[in-house]
């Protein structure tokens, strides 16, 4: 006898592979799907926690920016007082400056063969006017106040001859730069600096 088999196997070997293809697809469609959730729920997390920073340090920010404004109004006052503490100093060591100037020339100011007839000073100069016995007086009254700490700079602007008295005696006039002791170079004076 024989046997004639009327089902199709071809077609149902087909359709099983069909349908085993169809189910692998639709498992791996599934898969990628869920990596790809998995994936944008992570990146969804990690922007959450990136914005939660990103608040935070414009939090932070914020509150160093108050303490920067602090920090540049703290350095401003700063060097506000600095510069006050650098006009008491200054003040200090010239304070008593004329006293101690007016001092040294009656020191050194000879007063038998000389004598003053002004005395100027303007800032940090100072021009002395007299009469002398002769040039030698002159130069030697010079000479001394070259070696006050006080007077830098001694010159003679002039010198003349003059009567006075029934005698002929040397008029003068001298121009001197007052200085701070203790400084390393004596302030120059203002008509110094304009020459």
């Amino acid at each position: 006898m024989v046997y004639i088999n009327l089902l199709p196997i071809k077609k149902i070997k087909q359709h099983a592979k069909a349908v085993q293809q169809l189910t692998l697809f639709a498992v791996c469609f599934v898969f990628v799907l869920a990596v790809l959730g998995v994936v944008g729920l992570y990146q969804a997390s990690t922007a959450a926690n990136l914005e939660k920073e990103i608040t935070v340090l414009n939090a932070e920010k914020q509150r160093y920016e108050k303490i920067l404004a602090q920090i540049k109004k703290l350095e401003q006052d700063k060097k506000l007082i600095e510069s006050k503490i650098a006009v008491i100093n200054t003040l200090k060591k010239t304070s008593a400056l004329t006293v101690h100037v007016l001092d040294e020339i009656a020191n050194l100011t000879p007063t038998k063969r000389l004598w003053l007839n002004s005395l100027n000073q303007s800032g940090m100069s100072l021009s002395i006017s007299g009469m002398a016995l002769d040039n030698q007086t002159i130069a030697s009254y010079m000479d001394e106040l070259k070696t006050s700490p006080y007077i830098a700079e001694v010159n003679l602007i002039s010198s003349s001859l003059q009567a006075y008295a029934g005698r002929n005696l040397k008029s003068f006039n001298i121009s001197c730069a007052i200085s701070v002791p203790g400084t390393a170079e004596p302030e120059s004076s203002p008509q110094t600096q304009q020459q």
